[in-house]
C-alpha cells in the first residue's frame, strides 16, 4: 500500500500546480484524505499507509477540487456546530459565521419557544437548535425542493423527523398573520448585486444564486422580514438575522424606522454579523 506521507505530498504538489497556495494545498489535501480515512484532521498521521482504493478516490476528488468544486459538495457533508450535515449542489454550504446566529438564539430564547426559520436550506440552524433545546417547536420554510431534500436527510440522520415541520414556499407567504412565533430566524440572502462579481468563483459557479443574491443593496430579504415579522410574532418577539459584514448601518436604520429595539452580535473577525431585533407592543 502507498505511504500516507507520499500520497499527501503528491496531493499538495498537484494542487499547487493548479494554482493553490502551498498552505491551501496542504490543508485541502489533509482535509480530503482525513475524511476518506474516517479520521479527524489532527489524527491523520496515525495512519502510515493508504489503501489503494482510497488513494484512487483521493486523486479523483483532488481533480474536481482543482476545478473549483467546493470540498463540502465533493465529500457530501460539512461540519456545523460540532455535527455533520449532508450537503450538495442546490443547497448553501453552512459556514462558521452562522454558528453565531445559533449561539445567539440559544442564549436569548426561553425553553418552549416557537420558532420559524426562513430559508431553512440544509436544516443546519433548525436542527442544531432542536438538538440543543429539545423543548423548542420549530417550523422551517424554503422555496427550493432541492434544499428541502437535504433538510429531510439531515432530520433523519438525527432522528428529528417529528421535531421540525417543513413547508415549501416563498419566505413568509405560506403563513397567515397569527402572532404565533416567539422568534423568526434566518441566514437570508444578503449579497448585493454589485458584490456578486467579487465573490470567489467557487461560490459563484457552484452554490445556489437564489440563496445568496438579494437585490441592489443586498437588503431585500432582510427588509421584507423586518417589515412583515410583527404580523407573525407574539410580543415580545425577536427577529434574529445574519447580515453582511458591511450592512450594519443600513440594517440598523431599517430596524429603527420600523420601531424595533435592536442590537448586533459580532463575529470572530469583529464584524457585526447578527441582528437581534425585538418587537413589542
Amino acid at each position: 500500500m502507498p505511504a500516507l506521507l507520499e500520497i499527501l505530498q503528491k496531493g499538495r504538489d498537484f494542487l499547487v500546480k493548479k494554482g493553490f497556495s502551498p498552505k491551501e494545498a496542504d490543508y485541502e489535501s489533509r482535509f480530503i484524505l482525513s475524511f476518506l480515512l474516517g479520521k479527524k484532521l489532527l489524527d491523520i498521521y496515525q495512519e502510515k499507509e493508504v489503501p489503494p482504493l482510497v488513494a484512487k478516490k483521493f486523486f479523483m476528488l483532488l481533480e474536481k477540487r482543482s476545478q473549483g468544486v467546493p470540498a463540502a459538495y465533493l465529500l457530501g457533508e460539512v461540519e456545523f456546530f460540532g455535527c455533520l450535515f449532508k450537503v450538495g449542489p442546490g443547497v448553501l454550504i453552512p459556514r462558521p459565521e452562522t454558528e453565531i446566529l445559533v449561539e445567539t438564539a440559544l442564549n436569548l430564547l426561553p425553553e418552549g419557544s416557537y420558532l420559524l426559520e426562513l430559508g431553512v436550506g440544509s436544516g443546519c440552524i433548525s436542527i442544531t437548535l432542536a438538538l440543543e433545546r429539545p423543548s423548542f417547536k420549530i417550523i422551517g420554510v424554503d422555496i427550493s425542493s432541492q434544499a428541502l431534500a437535504y433538510t429531510i436527510q439531515n432530520l433523519k440522520r438525527y432522528g428529528l423527523e417529528k421535531k421540525l415541520l417543513l413547508v415549501r414556499g416563498n419566505w413568509l407567504s405560506p403563513f397567515k398573520e397569527t402572532h404565533f412565533f416567539n422568534a423568526i430566524l434566518s441566514n437570508p440572502p444578503y449579497v448585493a448585486k454589485n458584490e456578486w462579481e467579487t465573490l470567489d468563483k467557487e461560490v459563484k459557479l457552484h452554490e445556489p444564486q437564489e440563496a445568496l443574491l438579494a437585490g441592489e443593496e443586498g437588503l431585500d430579504f432582510i427588509a421584507e422580514t423586518l417589515k412583515k415579522a410583527p404580523g407573525f410574532l407574539k410580543p415580545p418577539g425577536y427577529v434574529i438575522l445574519e447580515i453582511g459584514y458591511r450592512q450594519r448601518e443600513k440594517v440598523a436604520s431599517l430596524a429603527e424606522k420600523l420601531g424595533y429595539k435592536y442590537f448586533f452580535v459580532k463575529d470572530l473577525s469583529g464584524h457585526h454579523r447578527v441582528l437581534v431585533a425585538k418587537y413589542s407592543l
